[in-house]
């Protein structure tokens, strides 16, 4: 029967009249008794107390879990005794799951619920088993402890950072396009679809000006338009060798991931037809660009699985499955990786031959570490064999730059802290641009 440390305590103090009886040679008798007694207390409270069967438990959780930031987790528990109790509840997580706060502990009053909450980080897609939920408790005299669990095994599925969607909403874009000067969305006097009638303002093209609306109004009135609709976003995701490299314990498949849900979430919200292939030797899966929520859950059940492979990509193979299934002119946002300039000239001849009426453009994932090293100072051999590589990979990767625009192929190759937002921005770009 276990028992808890007040009971410890309890009994340590038997010594007081243990002491105090051998004055008159009655230690024994006293230490028997006083035993006796804590020990009776002790049994009453483990049967006064109730057990699991009063309790109910109940995990809270969404079934979609956002991959490297905190997710929370609820522990819901109901006490249909007459007792308050003190609860203490403790979850099993799977692996590649960091927790915060992981025991959770509450006092729950007779015929009450109460919900406790703990944090999982997960740093794996996929989908994953939680397991029991083990509570402890003490009794109601707090001399005993009771322990229990409660098989709630269900699966839940960690996609890559969904929160990432809201923290980089159109809003956010738009702010972060204004500070650095450039007008990306929605533009007075740009594009091509009509969208409304407003007054003139100083500056405005005087050829968009309505004269019919102006002599109705007798002030001067310009249409406005707004971007073209409807238009093919094709993400490509390579899933080879090359996106198994990390940078700070992220693989660049999952960066490269998280960049693809923002892009495809704001080409939806604008509009556009989103699609994804996944490829590496051959192509792995494969969505025709669409609209609307439903298109982007797709998306997002598609992605939120995919595993990086050992095997080198096939751009050519990707590209001609991609003409037998997709006819329409799209922009290919193709994120992968290169290490050397053949491949990058493999890439670039295999857009020039298969991809003539498409608009590509390649997302790679600058390291920076590689600079840091290049401009550190030497201290050791080590170092200076480690400030060499770096310096030869740099100007390998300035090789890689030049053959794409000599190709004229459109690049982002960013740091991985800034790979979502400048995605998007150069999406918003080309649309800006009439490029699409």
């Amino acid at each position: 029967m276990p028992f808890s440390m007040r009971f410890v305590g309890l009994l340590t103090l038997g010594i007081i009249p243990v002491i105090i009886a051998s004055f008159v040679g009655l230690e024994f008798y006293a230490f028997l008794a006083y035993n006796i007694i804590m020990f009776s207390l002790l049994i009453i409270d483990f049967r006064a107390t109730p057990g699991k069967k009063l309790l109910e438990v109940e995990r809270i959780c969404y079934e979609k879990l956002s991959m490297g930031v905190e997710n929370e987790i609820g522990i819901n528990i109901r006490n249909n005794s007459g007792y308050s109790l003190e609860i203490e509840a403790l979850d099993e997580v799977p692996a590649y799951m960091k927790t915060k706060n992981a025991v959770v502990s509450v006092r729950v009053s007779p015929h009450y619920e109460v919900c406790g909450k703990y944090y999982v980080i997960p740093e794996k897609r996929g989908e994953f088993t939680f397991g029991k939920i083990h509570i402890r408790y003490s009794g109601i005299m707090g001399l005993c402890m009771k322990n229990g669990s409660f098989d709630l095994e269900n699966n839940y599925k960690v996609y890559p950072n969904l929160k990432d969607l809201s923290k980089y909403g159109l809003a956010a874009i738009k702010k972060s396009q204004l500070i650095h000067g450039i007008k990306k969305n929605k533009s007075f006097g740009t594009g091509t679809e009509f969208e409304s009638l407003r007054e003139y303002s100083e500056g405005d093209d005087y050829r968009k000006i309505n004269w019919m609306a102006t002599a109705r109004s007798n002030k001067f009135i310009v249409n406005t338009y707004e971007h073209e609709k409807n238009q093919q976003v094709m993400i490509m995701l390579d899933s080879s060798r090359v996106m198994n490299s990390e940078i700070n314990y992220i693989k660049k498949l999952d960066y490269s991931i998280n960049a693809a849900f923002l892009l495809a979430d704001v080409a939806i919200k604008k509009g556009d037809n989103a699609g994804v292939m996944v490829f590496d030797s051959t192509v792995k899966r494969f969505i025709k660009p669409g609209k609307g929520t439903g298109q982007f859950q797709l998306i997002a059940e598609n992605l939120y699985n995919v595993e990086e492979n050992f095997v080198s990509a096939d751009y050519m193979g990707a590209l001609t499955y991609l003409n037998q299934n997709h006819k329409r002119r799209s922009l290919l946002c193709i994120f992968t990786e290169l290490f050397n300039a053949d491949e990058a000239f493999q890439l670039a001849t295999a857009l020039k031959s298969l991809a003539k009426h498409h608009l590509p453009l390649v997302v790679t994932i600058k390291d920076m570490r590689l600079y840091d090293y290049a401009e550190g100072d030497v201290d050791d051999t080590k170092g200076f064999f480690t400030k060499v590589a770096s310096m030869k990979m740099i100007r390998e990767r300035e090789k890689i730059q030049k053959i794409f625009n000599d190709s004229s192929i459109a690049v982002v190759d960013v740091p991985p802290d800034k790979l979502s937002i400048e995605v998007v921005n150069k999406y918003l770009n080309m649309k800006s641009m009439m490029q699409i």
